[in-house]
């Protein structure tokens, strides 16, 4: 028996993570989203780890650690094959302020850099702005320049996240939801959508119009051509490749070459998420019993610098006017620990809460589902990946 396991380690391996995703979707699932179904998949790898009862291993045994160092640059180019930058220009002020709140988090975290130590500060910045890419890139980074519980922490926080912005942008949303119904009550002509009447279309991509030529396999190979040309910028260019990646896909996308969400469409996508975390979850191998209280500091201390300086964009300067409401202005700045779906959730939960009839439930939750999104977005899928792309270089 130990011989048949031994011969197939690798599919055994890759077995177990795929299990232990499996536990934290279904987690995610039961529970509505309440509990990260990530922190799940994060608690049992750094649980199995410390046990023994998972192998420290296990990504490298099942496969995925080469599978990693594609998948990155390949779910990058996808991610801006998804951004709207038409939207994103029409809601300027709400990009201004999602980008303003980041980067006040950002100068705070430099503030309290000499309490956790000024490489951990680098690597824990872009990951409490961003998702998962960015966990990806620092934790990567970090491991690369021997920085083990700096890598580790990038898991830390990014499986705790959700729960620092959740409740906050629920109580902004719902203040501010108040203040939309009573609006809305008074005069609800002034929110009625205007029709263009112009019975003009969207204009059809190439992609689109030529879809029956984009198999799985057309759709693969050319993300993975953007990849290969995303790192190759990145080799003669100061510029990570992780930006050269994310902005190719924008590019791709604007002229209708590629697809949107190619990964997706190909039945890829998560494949390659799981192969991204491949490059996250070793470190938390490396986390001993003494490392969890300095890495639970280290984590409370960059959320607290983070949300003072989205207090203080949001709620104290006057930079809050960009948006028109305080309550707005803080729910769009906490974005960057959220972003979809959550987000989305979030909306949809605020306007149960406030609206009594399904006509003022619709209106709150369209409403404040442009902000939070468009928020979202900047930060989590445009800036926070520019931003580990860039302090990558300084660790």
């Amino acid at each position: 028996m130990a011989e048949i396991l031994t011969n197939n380690a690798m599919f055994s391996s890759f077995m177990i993570v795929l299990i232990v995703f499996a536990l934290g979707d279904i987690v995610g699932k039961i529970t509505k989203g309440k509990l990260s179904g990530m922190m799940v998949v994060m608690l049992l790898f750094l649980v199995g780890f410390l046990t023994k009862l998972i192998p420290a291993d296990i990504i490298d045994q099942g496969g995925l650690t080469a599978l990693s160092k594609l998948a990155i640059a390949m779910v990058l180019f996808n991610m801006g094959t998804t951004l709207n930058v038409k939207q994103l220009i029409e809601e300027w002020r709400t990009v201004l302020m999602a980008a303003l709140c980041m980067l006040a988090s950002c100068l705070v975290m430099l503030l309290v850099s000499p309490i956790i130590g000024f490489d951990t500060m680098l690597v824990g910045m872009p990951v409490i702005n961003g998702a998962a890419m960015a966990t990806s890139l620092m934790a990567s980074a970090a491991a690369e320049k021997g920085l083990a519980t700096a890598a580790a922490l990038c898991a830390v926080i990014y499986s705790v996240q959700k729960f620092v912005g959740a409740p906050i942008a629920s109580a902004m949303g719902i203040r501010y939801g108040k203040k939309l119904l009573k609006a809305y009550r008074e005069n609800p002509a002034q929110f009625k959508k205007q029709e263009t009447g112009n019975g003009a279309s969207a204009k059809v991509s190439f992609a689109d119009k030529h879809k029956e030529w984009y198999s799985a396999n057309v759709m693969m190979a050319l993300v993975a051509a953007g990849s290969w040309v995303a790192h190759i910028l990145g080799d003669l260019t100061p510029i990570n490749y992780s930006i050269w990646a994310l902005l190719l896909g924008v590019v791709c996308a604007a002229s209708g070459l590629v697809p949107t969400k190619p990964l997706q469409k190909s039945n890829s996508y998560g494949l390659m998420m799981v192969a991204v975390f491949g490059s996250i979850i070793p470190s938390l191998a490396k986390v001993s019993l003494s490392d969890l209280g300095t890495m639970a500091f280290q984590t409370i201390v960059l959320f607290i610098a983070a949300l003072i300086g989205v207090a203080l964009v949001g709620w104290v300067l006057p930079t809050w006017k960009l948006v028109g409401d305080k309550d707005l202005a803080v729910g769009i700045g906490v974005e960057q620990f959220l972003g979809f779906p959550s987000n989305v959730v979030i909306c949809r939960e605020v306007g149960d809460a406030v609206g009594e009839t399904p006509e003022e439930k619709a209106f709150i939750e369209d409403t404040l589902n442009v902000p939070y999104v468009v928020g979202g977005i900047t930060v989590i899928t445009v800036l926070s990946t520019m931003l580990a792309g860039f302090v990558i270089n300084m660790l």
